[in-house]
This record gives structure tokens, C-alpha cells and sequence, in this order.
């Protein structure tokens, strides 16, 4: 696989495939146009607060995702274009019969990250890089093409200074994948993702060094 797969910065042309990829990964309970709209609106969400991108290809198709945050080099506003796309989709969502329960999971669990940082900043952390998003096509798994596309994204964030980073995950997400680069557990909340979605899930925010370069 890590011969066979190209890991470049994400172009456009990437959107529809990633879309959804995001779609089969957190919204496939959904039906198939409604989970669609609901995977563009957290996509453009995270393209809102991205500043670096890749995607690893595989036989010309994307087959994997990774998006990061340097503060220092966002100079857009907060409603740039990617977060006003964001709520044009939660718009068409409310319109939908099954959006509402969308907008309710989407709108949860940012409200769910929202808290675990502010606990996170109140006990004295402070960071400057995020991951944002980071998902593979189940596919590709395996390969240790993880691997490479985080060590991608932390040789930016090592170029650009950074010396911590953080990143939100849960339950649905494969965590020990996480510990195992090196990251720690900071904070977590059990609870329902919203009042649509009962069943409780685990949410995470971890914290990593960036790692010096290496010489192999």
C-alpha cells in the first residue's frame, strides 16, 4: 500500500469522494441524500478552520483525509466562506424530514468539543495547532497509511513551530490509534450526542508533542 499511494495537499476536485467517505463514516444511519447534505455541512465546517490539507490517492481516488489547523497562518474571519457554506447546509438540513435530527448531532457534538476545550484551557492548556479531521476509507486500513498521513501533518507543524497540537475524538473513532502516536487523554464527557441520538458515546479531547524531525 505505502508504494502504491500518493499522499498530496487535497484539491478540490477530492470534495465529493471525502464527502463521502465523512457520510459512510459518522452519518450512514441516515439516509442517503439527507446523510450527503449533513457530511458536506461538517465538511465545509472543518474546511473553516483548516489552514493545511492532504489526502492520500490510491489508483486516482481519495482513499484517505487529513486536515490541520496552524493558528498563526488562518487570516480569515470566522465567517469565511467555508463556515458560511456550513450554514447554508444546516439550512437545507432543517428542510429535510430527517435533517433536524442532523442539525442536532452536528450542532451537539461541536457543542460537546466546545466543552471539553474550555475545560481543557480553564486547567492552564493552551494550544496553538489542531487536527481537525482525520478519517480513511476502512479499505485502506491497515497499510500503516495512517501513519504516514499523521507524520505528514505533523512535519508542518513542526516547520511552522508549533510544539503542541490537540485533537477531538470518541468512541466511534479508533483512539488507541491516538495513544499509540504518542498522545494523551486530557479530557472526556460521556453523554448523548443530542436528544435525537440516546445512545451515550464517549468523547475525548487528546493532546500530543510534536515530534522532532527524524533522521530516517
Amino acid at each position: 500500500m505505502s508504494e502504491s499511494v500518493t499522499i498530496r495537499p487535497l484539491h478540490r476536485d477530492d470534495y465529493p469522494t471525502l464527502i463521502d467517505l465523512v457520510r459512510r463514516a459518522w452519518y450512514a444511519d441516515f439516509d442517503e441524500r439527507t446523510g450527503f447534505i449533513a457530511a458536506q455541512a461538517d465538511w465545509e465546517n472543518c474546511l473553516a478552520r483548516t489552514t493545511n490539507a492532504y489526502t492520500a490517492v490510491k489508483d486516482g481516488k481519495p482513499v484517505a483525509l487529513i486536515l490541520g489547523r496552524i493558528d498563526a497562518h488562518d487570516m480569515r474571519g470566522i465567517w469565511n466562506r467555508h463556515k458560511r457554506q456550513y450554514m447554508h447546509g444546516l439550512m437545507r438540513l432543517l428542510g429535510m424530514r430527517e435533517g433536524i435530527r442532523a442539525v442536532h448531532e452536528i450542532v451537539g457534538i461541536l457543542a460537546i468539543d466546545h466543552m471539553l476545550l474550555s475545560r481543557a484551557k480553564r486547567s492552564g492548556r493552551d494550544y496553538a495547532g489542531e487536527v481537525v479531521l482525520f478519517v480513511l476509507d476502512p479499505e485502506a486500513r491497515g497499510y500503516g497509511l495512517g501513519k504516514r498521513m499523521f507524520r505528514t501533518m505533523m512535519n508542518d507543524f513542526r516547520k511552522s513551530g508549533l510544539r503542541n497540537f490537540f485533537l477531538f475524538t470518541d468512541t466511534t473513532c479508533n483512539v488507541g490509534f491516538y495513544e499509540h502516536a504518542g498522545l494523551s487523554q486530557v479530557e472526556s464527557i460521556t453523554i448523548s450526542a443530542s436528544k435525537h441520538h440516546r445512545e451515550s458515546m464517549s468523547f475525548y479531547l487528546y493532546e500530543g508533542e510534536v515530534p522532532e524531525a527524524s533522521n530516517r
